[in-house]
């Protein structure tokens, strides 16, 4: 369990097991029930595309997988500040296989709002846009890691300056691992799932 997190009262968890209402399964494996049943459906469309199930499992299970690899952690928190785009789904689908906590962000919030999620949680990464209209969205990630020690990555959905991750590199980029080590990943099905 997550430190600082109050755990259910076991009278109310032991009614909720008993009535069905919990499975004790984590969100990462009901999904992966869901993307495997109806993986030839379409799971997102857009103006510009449609992603099938399988699609959005293959490319967040790749995206996890790479995060792994830069060494995010199960329970690391993650500031996600992303508009209405298919990456917000990869991202947040590939945050709960790896068992992140993705702290949820307004794109209009800035550096104010976005330091206190993160000095509150202790994230260790914050995902954003490089820019929209006049805000550089990459100068305020890197005020962020400034000020906060426990952040150790700023990834960024567009031009990525040094110093940070791409996040459509990570999406696209083949992982050295296999999807089986995200199965090896314990997750609490009581942790959060999502700030």
């Amino acid at each position: 369990m997550l430190d600082g997190v109050v755990r259910f009262p076991p009278e109310y968890a032991a009614r909720y097991r008993a009535s069905g209402y919990w499975k004790d399964r984590s969100l990462r494996d009901t999904f992966d029930e869901c993307f495997n049943r109806y993986a030839e459906r379409a799971a997102i469309v857009d103006a510009a595309q449609s992603v099938t199930y399988a699609q959005l499992n293959e490319r967040a299970t790749r995206l996890a997988l790479n995060l792994l690899d830069e060494g995010l952690e199960p329970l690391d928190r993650v500031v996600v500040q992303l508009p209405n785009v298919v990456e917000f789904a990869y991202l947040y689908f590939a945050l709960q296989k790896i068992g992140c906590i993705p702290i949820m962000a307004l794109p209009t919030h800035r550096y104010r709002e976005m330091s206190q999620f993160a000095e509150l949680s202790g994230a260790a990464a914050c995902v954003t846009l490089d820019r929209a209209r006049e805000f550089d969205y990459r100068e305020m990630a890197g005020r962020i890691r400034e000020a906060n020690e426990t952040m150790r990555w700023g990834i960024i959905l567009g031009d990525a300056p040094a110093g940070f991750l791409s996040l459509r590199e990570l999406i696209e980029r083949p992982s050295r691992r296999s999807a089986v080590d995200l199965g090896r990943i314990h997750i609490d099905p009581e942790d959060p799932a999502v700030f």
